[in-house]
């Protein structure tokens, strides 16, 4: 029997080469068709962290400012319009920039968008005192991580992360504050 093993390794080898050299795609080159998806990219903005597109111009009417968005995640979030929120585009680049300032840390950036007193700070000086202890590695991740076009809303306002780490509405001037932050 101790013969015989060399025997079938050389056997086995011999009929595994023989049977690579023959074999054969089920199918050709000429039988796949190249798949191209039809997804309009918007244009890129490297100034705005994780992310690949803008929106292409805040004069134009918001995709949804006036109808429901679901989201990816199967989330349905009212209208930009039944939200509060008279330009969509204009809180998505207002959004778009606080995440640069939170990027860098641009405390005094934040701070001037913030309408104190916040949960358990009161005055701004407060809040740039503790902004580290607030704004840490985590909590910065969320909201960098956010994608400005899936901002949920709802009458309250705007929340940006997964557990509502930011909210911001609009402040009746055109713009937009902050009017809580959910660090705990």
């Amino acid at each position: 029997m101790k013969k015989l093993i060399p025997f079938f390794i050389i056997a086995f080898a011999i009929l595994g080469n023989s049977c690579k050299q023959n074999e054969q795609p089920a199918y050709g080159k000429k039988d796949t068709v190249e798949w191209k998806p039809n997804i309009k990219v918007l244009t890129y903005d490297p100034k705005t962290p994780h992310l690949n597109y803008t929106a292409e111009n805040n004069e134009l009417p918001n995709v949804y400012q006036n109808r429901k968005q679901l989201f990816i995640d199967s989330t349905v979030c009212m209208s930009w319009s039944d939200a509060g929120f008279k330009n969509g585009n204009a809180a998505i680049k207002f959004y778009q920039n606080l995440q640069l300032n939170i990027k860098y840390d641009e405390k005094e950036q934040v701070a001037k968008h913030i309408k104190f007193p916040l949960r358990d700070m009161t005055t701004k000086k407060e809040f740039l005192a503790n902004y580290f202890k607030i704004f840490t590695p985590e909590y910065k991740r969320e909201l960098l991580e956010q994608n400005p076009f899936e901002l949920f809303r709802n009458k309250n306002g705007c929340m940006a992360g997964n557990d509502g780490q930011l909210w911001f509405k609009p402040n009746g001037k055109g713009g937009f504050i902050i009017f809580e932050l959910n660090y705990y």
